[in-house]
C-alpha cells in the first residue's frame, strides 16, 4: 500500500469506529466497553496514519459525481502526511483522557461524535479535492456543535461567563446549548463565502481539484484580474478558514464554546476544528500567491489586509485574556490569538511573494501549539474537575495537593509564553520573522501580544498554583492516572520538542518548501525579551501586589476593565445589531403571516363559501318556467360551443 492508501485507511478506521460505537450504545453496552472500543479505534488510526508518514507520497483518486467532474481525492504529501500525525496522535492522547473524564453519562453519543469528529479532521486534511475537503470540513462542524452542547440539558457547573453579567443589557453567560448553537451559525457564516469560493474556481476552470487550481494558477487570476474581482475572490475564499480558525469578530464562537467537556476544548484547540482553518491557509496561500504575483495577477492588497486582521485578533484576546477569571476561557482566548500568529505569517509571507516562509512559520508554530495547548486544556479539566469551579479566583495553592499537574502546566505554560528552550519559543520567532519580511510595525505588534502572552499565562499559573486559597475544598488530589499520563506527556513534550528543535525544524520547511531560515540569536533576541518581560509581571503577585484594587479605585481603569472583561463589546454589538433585530423581524413576519394564515381560513374562505352558496340558493326560485328557461339557455349554449369546435377544428 502506498502512503494515500495508508492516509485513507486512517480516515476510514475513524468513520467506521464512529458506527460501532453508536451501535454499541444501541445495544446498551457497558460504557466502558463503549469508550475502549472507540480508543481502539483511534489506535489504528493513528497507527495509519504514521505508517503512511512514513510511505513516501502519493495520489488516490476516484470518479465521484463523472457528469460534474468531481473526484474523491487523497493527497498525501509532506504537509498533509505530518499534520495527519499530529491530528491522529493528539486525538488519541485526548481519548485516552477522555475515558476517566467523560465517565458514563452520554458515553455512546460522546465516543461516536469524537471518532467522528477525528475522521472528519483527517479526512480534511489529505483531501486532494474541494468537495472531498468539504466534506470533512463540514463533519468537523457537525461534531463541534454536538460536542459543544454535549451537556444539552445546560447545567450550570458548564456555563461560560458570569451569571447575571449583562453588557449593554447583553447577557453575556452562555449555556451548552446556546454556545453550540453559536459555533455552527457563525462558522457557517464564513463556509458560504467558502463554497462562492470553490464555484467561482470551478466556473472558471470546470474542476474542483486542488492539482487542478495549482497547475492553472496563472489563467485562473489572469480571469479573475479582467474581470475586478481578485481581492473579494480572496477574501470569500478564505472566509471559512477566517470563521473557522475564529478570527475577528469570528471569534466570539470560540471562547463561548467552553460549554463542552474539556477534552473536547482540548480536541477543538489542539489537534482540529480550529487548526482546518489554519491548514487550509496553509494548503492554498502558496497557490494563491503564485496568481497573484502572475503577470497578470492581483490581489496583493487582500492578503496584506488579511495579515493585519490576524495581528488585531491576537491583540484584542490576549487583552480579554489578561483579565479573565475563567480558567478555560483564558485559554480560549490565548488559542485565538495563537491562531493569529499563524495566519499572519501565512498571509503576511504570501503578501509579499514569500508564501514558503510564512508557511514555515505557520506551520511550525501550529505544531508547537498544538502540543502545549493540548496539554494545558487537559490539565484545566482536572483542576476543573477538582476544585468543582471553573473560576480561578476560587482555586490557589494547588501546588501541594497536584504537583504532576503543576509541572505539566508550568511546561506547558512557558512554552506558551515563548520562554527559551521550549518549542513555543521557536515557533512564535518563526512566526514572527514572517510577519517581519511583510512589515516591521506587524512584527512589532506581534512581539507587544507576545508580552501579553507570558502576561497573562504566568497570571493563570499564579492564582492556580500558587496565590492564597480563598475557597477551602475538600479531598484535592491528583487526577486519575488515565488523565494525568496524557497531558504530563504532552508537557514534557513541549520541552522536549524545544530541545530537539533543530532537528525538527528542517523536516516541517521541507514538508512546506521553504529553506530552512536559521535565525540568529540577534533575530531572536526582540521575541525572547518580549516574553521574558511579559512573564517576569507575575513577581507583581508574589509581592503581595493586586491590581484589580487599583482598577476598583480607578473609574477610568474599571471601564477599561469592563471593555476589555466584556470582550471588546463585540458580543454585545453582534447582538444588538444582528441577533435582537433578526429575531425581531422573524417575530414580526411569523406573526404577520400567522394573522393573515388565520383570516384567510377562518374569515376569508368562509365568507365566500356563504357568499356562494346564497347566490346558489337564490336560483332555487321553485317556478318551473324558470328551470325550463336555464334548460333551454343551457342546450343553446351546447349547440354554441359544438358549432365553434366543429368549424376551427375541421
Amino acid at each position: 500500500m502506498d502512503a494515500a492508501s495508508w492516509a485513507l485507511a486512517s480516515v476510514l478506521t475513524g468513520y467506521l469506529f464512529s458506527v460501532v460505537a453508536l451501535l454499541l450504545g444501541a445495544a446498551e453496552a457497558k460504557w466502558r466497553t463503549v469508550a475502549w472500543t472507540s480508543v481502539a479505534g483511534l489506535v489504528l488510526s493513528t497507527l495509519f496514519a504514521w505508517i503512511a508518514l512514513g510511505s513516501g507520497e502519493s495520489v488516490l483518486s476516484y470518479t465521484w459525481v463523472k457528469s460534474l467532474g468531481v473526484h474523491f481525492s487523497i493527497m498525501a504529501d509532506k504537509l498533509s502526511l505530518i499534520m495527519g500525525v499530529v491530528v491522529a496522535t493528539l486525538s488519541l492522547l485526548i481519548g485516552i483522557y477522555s475515558v476517566e473524564y467523560i465517565g458514563e453519562w452520554g458515553a455512546p453519543r460522546y465516543w461516536f461524535f469524537y471518532t467522528f469528529f477525528v475522521a472528519s479532521m483527517l479526512l480534511l486534511v489529505y483531501a486532494g479535492d474541494m468537495v472531498t475537503m468539504f466534506v470533512g470540513w463540514e463533519g468537523t462542524g457537525l461534531s463541534s456543535w454536538a460536542l459543544i452542547s454535549f451537556y444539552y440539558d445546560d447545567r450550570e457547573e458548564f456555563w461560560v461567563g458570569d451569571p447575571g453579567r449583562k453588557a449593554w443589557k447583553v447577557p453575556m453567560w452562555f449555556t451548552p446549548s446556546h454556545s453550540g448553537l453559536r459555533a455552527i451559525v457563525f462558522t457557517r457564516l464564513g463556509d458560504v463565502g467558502m463554497l462562492i469560493g470553490f464555484g467561482v474556481v470551478y466556473a472558471v476552470l470546470g474542476s474542483t481539484s486542488i492539482a487542478v487550481l495549482h497547475n492553472h494558477i496563472y489563467e485562473f487570476f489572469a480571469e479573475l484580474t479582467l474581470r475586478g474581482i481578485a481581492g473579494f475572490w480572496i477574501l470569500l475564499f478564505f472566509l471559512g478558514a477566517l470563521a473557522k480558525s475564529a478570527q475577528f469578530p469570528f471569534h466570539e464562537w470560540l471562547v463561548t464554546a467552553m460549554t463542552g467537556p474539556t477534552s473536547v476544548s482540548a480536541l477543538i484547540h489542539a489537534a482540529t476544528m480550529v487548526k482546518a482553518g489554519v491548514f487550509y491557509a496553509l494548503r492554498f496561500a502558496p497557490i494563491i500567491a503564485l496568481g497573484v504575483f502572475a503577470p497578470f495577477g492581483s490581489g496583493a492588497s487582500m492578503l496584506e489586509a488579511l495579515a493585519w486582521l490576524a495581528l488585531l485578533t491576537a491583540f484584542a484576546t490576549a487583552t480579554m485574556a489578561i483579565v479573565s477569571r475563567e480558567l478555560k476561557l483564558i485559554l480560549a482566548y490565548s488559542t485565538a490569538s495563537q491562531l493569529s500568529y499563524m495566519l499572519g505569517a501565512i498571509f503576511a509571507g504570501a503578501a509579499v511573494n514569500q508564501a514558503a516562509l510564512g508557511d514555515l512559520g505557520g506551520f511550525a508554530h501550529l505544531i508547537s501549539h498544538a502540543v502545549f495547548k493540548a496539554a494545558l486544556f487537559l490539565a484545566a479539566g482536572a483542576i476543573i474537575h477538582a476544585v468543582h469551579s471553573r473560576f480561578i479566583d476560587d482555586m490557589g495553592e494547588l501546588k501541594k495537593y497536584m504537583p504532576w499537574t503543576y509541572v505539566a502546566t508550568v511546561l506547558a505554560g512557558l512554552s506558551l509564553a515563548a520562554i527559551p528552550p521550549f518549542s513555543g519559543w521557536w515557533s512564535k520567532d518563526l512566526a514572527v520573522h514572517a510577519m517581519g519580511e511583510y512589515n516591521e510595525w506587524l512584527a512589532i505588534g506581534a512581539l507587544v501580544t507576545a508580552v501579553l502572552t507570558g502576561a497573562y499565562t504566568m497570571r493563570m499559573i499564579y492564582f492556580v498554583f500558587h496565590a492564597p486559597m480563598r475557597k477551602r475544598h475538600e479531598h484535592l488530589h491528583e487526577a486519575h492516572p488515565l488523565m494525568l499520563g496524557p497531558y504530563l506527556a504532552l508537557g514534557l513534550t513541549a520541552l522536549g520538542l524545544g530541545l530537539v528543535w533543530p532537528w525538527v525544524e528542517p523536516h516541517i520547511a521541507e514538508a512546506v518548501g521553504a529553506p530552512e531560515p536559521h535565525l540568529s540569536v540577534m533575530d531572536m533576541l526582540p521575541g525572547t525579551l518580549a516574553a521574558i518581560i511579559g512573564a517576569s509581571t507575575v513577581a507583581i503577585y508574589f509581592m503581595g501586589v493586586r491590581p484589580i484594587e487599583w482598577v476598583e479605585r480607578s473609574a477610568s481603569l474599571r471601564a477599561l476593565y469592563n471593555f476589555l472583561y466584556d470582550r471588546w463589546y463585540v458580543n454585545s454589538a453582534i447582538y444588538r445589531l444582528i441577533v435582537y433585530p433578526g429575531a425581531w423581524l422573524s417575530r414580526w413576519l411569523r406573526d404577520s403571516v400567522e394573522k393573515g394564515y388565520d383570516e384567510l381560513l377562518h374569515v376569508a374562505v368562509p365568507g365566500a363559501n356563504v357568499s356562494l352558496s346564497r347566490r346558489i340558493r337564490e336560483l332555487q326560485s321553485g317556478e318551473l318556467q324558470t328551470y325550463m328557461a336555464y334548460f333551454f339557455m343551457g342546450i343553446l349554449l351546447a349547440a354554441l360551443v359544438s358549432a365553434f369546435v366543429i368549424l376551427f377544428t375541421g
